[in-house]
């Protein structure tokens, strides 16, 4: 299960450090906010598909990551472009907000 854990984070890390555009959302199982904005996120996945990449951290379990990118309050999401921070919001987001931030960069 550790290996799982571990392969799991180390993949995160790759691509949210080398991707081309990711959008990373850090959770909790444990949050309410965080389960409100599945089915939010599962729709952005769809709509993204093959534009964007989302990577979903889970904050309980890959504490390094969430520790590098500073993340206080769940969720939060951030869109990276090779690395670079572009935009981060954190708190409950609909599907147009997600969709403005990804259009507003991808010129």
């Amino acid at each position: 299960m550790k290996e799982k854990k571990v392969a799991r984070e180390e993949r995160n890390k790759e691509k949210l450090t080398t991707g081309d555009w990711v959008m990373a959302e850090f959770y909790s199982i444990n949050s309410l906010k965080s389960s409100r904005m599945h089915s939010v996120i599962e729709e952005f996945k769809k709509q993204m598909e093959g534009k964007v990449e989302v990577v979903q951290v889970n904050v309980d379990e890959e504490k390094p990551l969430a520790e590098f990118y500073t993340i206080v309050h769940i969720p939060t999401y951030i869109f990276l472009r090779k690395g670079e921070r572009l935009w981060r919001q954190t708190g409950e987001l609909g599907l147009d907000k997600k969709e403005k931030a990804v259009k507003e960069f991808m010129v």
